[in-house]
């Protein structure tokens, strides 16, 4: 199933491509926010609150619908954290329903077996994570002892593209610590492998 996803995929992004060579009328990637609230506050990041309500689905499937009118040929949906909004599912599946790939920037925090299951079932072609550091500082939560086993989960279970982004970044209070592990031999450097092959 993974692989025929894959190629469905590439297929769609080859259309993609020679649609957006043919004609500069149209966006070919446009992201969207169905939420503000976010589980983490970063030190780093303004994009983001912790009381905002989810957008309402009927606003966001206008949103979408508006955007494929456009002829958006990429929807990304970010925050926040969008893993939060209780209706992520039926909107990754009106974004593919219109034809456009659809894109998810998440913190990774929410990630389960199930939830990766439903992201599958959804039609998610693309999910990026971001992580931060090694271990949670006062900068950032992000890090790789906490995400290591949704990084464990996505490579088993996902049917989508991972796109794994890490920071290289100095502490001084744990500068030591941070460069005694990062090394080619770490769990980030196997992730990366795992993904390059999928």
């Amino acid at each position: 199933m993974k692989l025929v996803r894959q190629l469905d995929r590439k297929i769609r992004e080859t259309r993609m491509f020679v649609r957006a060579m043919q004609s500069a009328s149209h966006p070919i990637l446009a992201q969207i926010v169905p939420i503000r609230r976010c589980n983490l506050d970063c030190s780093y990041c303004n994009e983001y609150d912790k009381t905002s309500a989810p957008v309402p689905l009927e606003t966001m499937l206008g949103r979408i619908d508006r955007l494929a009118d456009l002829g958006a040929t990429i929807i990304t949906l970010s925050g926040g954290e969008p893993t939060l909004h209780p209706d992520l599912d039926v909107i990754i599946r009106r974004i593919r329903g219109r034809g456009a790939i659809a894109t998810l920037i998440t913190n990774g925090l929410l990630l389960t077996p199930d939830r990766i299951r439903a992201l599958n079932r959804s039609g998610l072609d693309y999910l990026q994570i971001s992580i931060d550091n090694l271990a949670p500082d006062d900068v950032s939560k992000k890090s790789l002892r906490v995400l290591d086993r949704k990084l464990e989960w996505l490579a088993q279970y996902a049917e989508f593209g991972v796109t794994i982004n890490s920071v290289s970044g100095h502490s001084q209070s744990r500068g030591r610590h941070r460069g005694r592990h990062a090394c080619p031999g770490t769990r980030l450097h196997q992730h990366r492998r795992h993904f390059a092959r999928s």
